[in-house]
């Protein structure tokens, strides 16, 4: 079985993946890292030296690849879906789960004050008020992708274990 996690940046697609993986006792894919190790540098570093347009076609190749895999978790980034068919790609080689959290928690995440460890090319050098601004208008491109996913979380308090339950109730 094939799991993919979708949702906006900074929706908790790693750290829920990386727990719920744990108790599916699956491997768990940061589809970013994937990339990063791939193209052997940021994804900083791919938007600012090769592009979006790169990226994205780099993204889609991690992406097959998971087609090839059994057992596992994959935390897509957050455009992920929204490009190619990557989307019916995704609900077909797997389930997928949408991370439906507020855009309010998701800016504080995203801030820069709040989180100096990881930059995010789409939001560097932008004020939290930016971000949200930002956040809104990329949330109206993609949320007709995301709402395709299989089975929605729309609670930022949702446990890995109500996860599971839920995955293991539904047929996919």
């Amino acid at each position: 079985m094939r799991i993919y996690l979708v949702g906006m940046p900074g929706s908790g697609k790693s750290t829920m993946g990386k727990a719920l993986a744990r108790l599916l006792q699956y491997t768990f894919i940061d589809l970013d890292d994937r990339i990063i190790s791939q193209e052997g540098m940021s994804i900083a570093q791919i938007f600012e030296q090769k592009g979006e347009n790169y990226f994205r076609e780099a993204e889609k190749q991690a992406l097959q690849a998971t087609f090839e895999e059994q057992n596992i978790l994959v935390a897509t980034g957050g455009g992920t879906p929204c490009f190619f068919d990557n989307m019916e790609q995704i609900n077909a080689q797997g389930t997928s789960i949408f991370l439906n959290i507020p855009l309010k928690q998701i800016a504080g995440r995203l801030s820069p004050e709040k989180n100096k460890k990881i930059i995010r090319p789409l939001f560097d050098g932008k004020s939290e008020e930016q971000i949200k601004e930002s956040l809104q208008l990329m949330w109206e491109k993609r949320f007709p992708f995301y709402k395709q996913a299989h089975l929605h979380i729309t609670s930022p308090q949702t446990k890995p274990e109500k996860v599971m339950e839920m995955l293991l109730k539904t047929n996919y």
